[in-house]
Formats: structure tokens, C-alpha cells, sequence
């Protein structure tokens, strides 16, 4: 049986721009005017991939005035990338 959920992950570690983001977020909540400055790529094409993690349950968004803060929302992900990176 196929977990569409472990297959998401990996699509979204597979992408370099998807997996530096998350790779930032594993630091802790980041606003989403920083995250494009610091993953070294642009604001629209940040926000897209942005949307793609948030649609596959990856990463959480919270608002707190007229800021957007991210974060991780996938225990998973944070295991994989535990195992991977010893």
C-alpha cells in the first residue's frame, strides 16, 4: 500500500529550494519576508514552493499581524532529516 503522506516528503526533500526551506525552518519559526534571504532565492518563487509544502502538511503558517511565520508541522520530516544528516 502506497502512503501518499511518506510521498509527498520525499517529493518535497527532493527539491533543492523545497529542502533548503525546510532545512531552515528545522532552526525554529521563520517570518516569510526573511525565509527568501536566507535560502538565497527570490520572494514569488519562495512563496510557491512555500504553498506546496503547506498544501502537503509539511509546514504550518500562523499569522501574527500582517505577518506570515512558518514553521515545521511534520514530525516525519524532522526524523528524516535526523537519520540522514548523522
Amino acid at each position: 500500500m502506497i502512503n501518499e503522506e511518506n510521498i509527498q516528503i520525499f517529493k518535497a526533500l527532493s527539491e533543492e529550494t523545497r529542502y533548503k526551506i525546510i532545512k531552515v525552518l528545522l532552526e525554529g519559526e521563520k517570518c516569510a519576508c526573511e525565509i527568501p534571504d536566507l535560502i538565497g532565492k527570490t520572494q514569488s518563487n519562495t512563496s510557491m514552493h512555500l504553498a506546496k509544502l503547506q498544501d502537503w502538511d509539511i509546514i504550518k503558517v500562523r499569522k501574527d499581524g500582517k505577518m506570515r511565520l512558518y514553521s515545521i508541522d511534520n514530525e516525519k520530516v524532522r526524523k528524516i532529516l535526523k537519520i540522514v544528516e548523522e
